[in-house]
């Protein structure tokens, strides 16, 4: 199939399959005789394999690391559990800070009166060293 099926069929830009070829995340395809690019059903899982990861949040190292891991011949899962776990970590540490941030905001919007910036507080408090 041309790139462009491809595409359609992953719900994925024609770019990003092109860029996940280039860093090698996708295997190259063949080439046919015009020139085209020939992906196979082989291409489609791999794509949305990569696609499922990088909705989870996964780098693109990560997702190296679990491809790499899924080529093996008797992939250990044990090594998918302990970058799903580091991942875990990541993601919870996030949420922490976005928490955090959300905190904030609602107390600065607290802060907000006439909306004017004559003496508006917020704009003092984030402009306080």
């Amino acid at each position: 199939m041309k790139i462009g099926l491809l595409a359609e069929t992953a719900a994925c830009p024609i770019e990003t399959i092109r860029y996940y070829e280039k860093i090698g995340l996708l295997p190259k395809p063949e080439r046919l005789p015009n020139g085209y690019r020939d992906y196979h059903g082989k291409h489609l899982k791999w794509l949305q394999f990569i696609l499922r990861c990088r909705a989870l949040g996964f780098t693109q190292n990560e997702v190296k690391r679990l491809s790499g891991i899924a080529q093996q011949t008797q992939p250990d899962c044990s090594d998918v559990h302990e970058l799903l776990v580091e991942h875990l970590l990541d993601v919870q540490k996030k949420l922490l800070d976005l928490r955090q941030m959300e905190n904030a905001l609602i107390r600065l919007t607290a802060k907000c009166q006439d909306g004017s910036l004559n003496d508006c507080p917020v704009i003092d408090e984030l402009m306080d060293t």
